[in-house]
């Protein structure tokens, strides 16, 4: 059997590659001890990186949690959304709402939103708003659901771009000062979004 021993610098698909697993390695790291222990050295050693590895990618450790933060928070969101899209409106908004509030509950979603405040207020880089970013993602979002929707004929609003506003900021806001339960209930939350999306749709009746 012939093995070739590969030489040169690695292909594209082999960088990527390594980005990703350092990421995931950052985020797995980053649930166990928190980002206040956060360090390229321990990172190093708990994913057996080699330090330079990193350094190539991430010149520092804000820049590398916020290329975490961004991933994480795109890949959930698809999940999300995908998930919503195949569903009729009616029924996609109160399941979209419980999910995003079980995961603002979560432990990873915790974690998330501390993140998203470290970088905002402590990084002092000068880079973008994460908490901004977020929250423009998630109307974007949003927005293509209810365009969907009002294609296939399930809604008629007046103004999809508002709506959408509305519908982030309270889903968002319902998980934030919502109580953090020992054991998840999913028919609150689902209750609670079908009344909040009538009143939207009442609202914006076209």
């Amino acid at each position: 059997m012939n093995c070739k021993i590969r030489s040169g610098r690695p292909s594209a698909e082999d960088a990527e590659a390594l980005t990703d697993r350092i990421l995931q390695a950052s985020w797995e790291f980053l649930l166990e001890v928190g980002f206040e222990h956060f360090s390229f050295d321990k990172l190093a050693r708990y994913g057996r990186f080699g330090k330079p590895t990193i350094y190539a990618r991430f010149g520092n450790k804000v820049e590398l949690l916020r290329a975490l933060l961004v991933q994480s928070i795109e890949s959930r969101s698809r999940d999300l959304f995908d998930a919503a899209s195949r569903q009729h409106i009616d029924e996609a908004i109160p399941s979209l709402c419980a999910d995003v509030v079980e995961y603002i509950h979560s432990p990873e979603g915790r974690l998330k939103d501390r993140l998203i405040d470290w970088l905002d207020i402590e990084a002092e880089d000068g880079g973008p708003s994460m908490r901004g970013w977020a929250g423009e993602m998630a109307i974007e979002r949003i927005r293509q659901l209810m365009r969907d929707a009002s294609k296939r004929g399930e809604i008629t609003l007046s103004n999809i771009d508002k709506a959408s506003q509305f519908l982030a900021a309270g889903v968002i806001g319902h998980g934030r000062m919502t109580k953090v339960q020992d054991e998840f209930d999913r028919a609150l939350h689902i209750v609670w979004a079908r009344d909040y999306w009538a009143m939207l749709k009442k609202a914006f009746a076209a």
